[in-house]
């Protein structure tokens, strides 16, 4: 009876272990954002689901809110209004805990291969549905609106073959002034593509070494 029991219990892990690898490489995680910006107030949505689990970010003149959604639900929800508030004491023990910069350069030497191999498993795994942007730039001096317009002006027509993408800009001379909307939706397909080359980094030992040291937990080696 233990035995079949037990036989039962690692069949179900076993299922449901194949159930969420299969879910990780056919449901895609669907990134979006949408920001509207005016002279009188500014607003952004950033939006990242998958499957039942979708994170959303709200930022406007009255609320700048981190929210975490499963099935649709509310179940957590941060004020990034008190994160912000918190950052300085933060920020004064990153200024302590400062390294020198070889330090660095040897992380990433050591960690490169493994950023490479992750950073190209992305490249290959993102499609861009859409990419819209209509803005109004108007700059102090307007030689420098001038230029800028025609940087925008070449990259719309080089972009031009690729239907999902479409920027626009109108240029201001007489005033400063920036406002317009920016629509940004696009899939990451096949993420467990990108998973596999994040846990085989992971469990490299001088990768996990190259964390703890980063992250104040502890020195390569120990």
């Amino acid at each position: 009876m233990a035995a079949t029991l037990l036989f039962l219990v690692l069949l179900a892990v076993a299922v449901i272990l194949i159930l969420v690898l299969l879910a990780l490489y056919l449901v895609p995680v669907t990134v979006s954002m949408v920001a509207d910006c005016s002279e009188e107030s500014a607003r952004a949505t950033a939006d990242v689901a998958w499957c039942f689990l979708d994170g959303r970010v709200r930022v406007d003149d009255e609320v700048q809110v981190l929210e975490i959604l499963l099935f649709g639900r509310r179940v957590m929800s941060r004020d990034l209004g008190e994160l912000a508030a918190e950052a300085p004491e933060e920020e004064e023990k990153k200024v302590e805990e400062r390294r020198p910069i070889p330090d660095y350069l040897g992380a990433a030497t050591d960690l490169w291969p493994h950023l490479e191999k992750i950073l190209a498993a992305v490249y290959r795994s993102l499609y861009l549905e859409t990419l819209r942007g209509d803005i109004i730039l108007g700059l102090e001096s307007p030689a420098d609106t001038g230029i800028i317009y025609g940087y925008c002006t070449a990259a719309r027509y080089a972009l031009w073959p690729a239907e999902a993408i479409d920027f626009v800009m109108t240029p201001v001379f007489n005033r400063r002034v920036f406002a317009g909307t920016f629509t940004l939706r696009t899939q990451i397909r096949h993420p467990l593509l990108i998973l596999i080359p994040v846990v085989q980094a992971l469990l490299d030992r001088p990768v996990r070494d190259r964390l703890r040291q980063f992250s104040g937990r502890g020195a390569p080696g120990g």
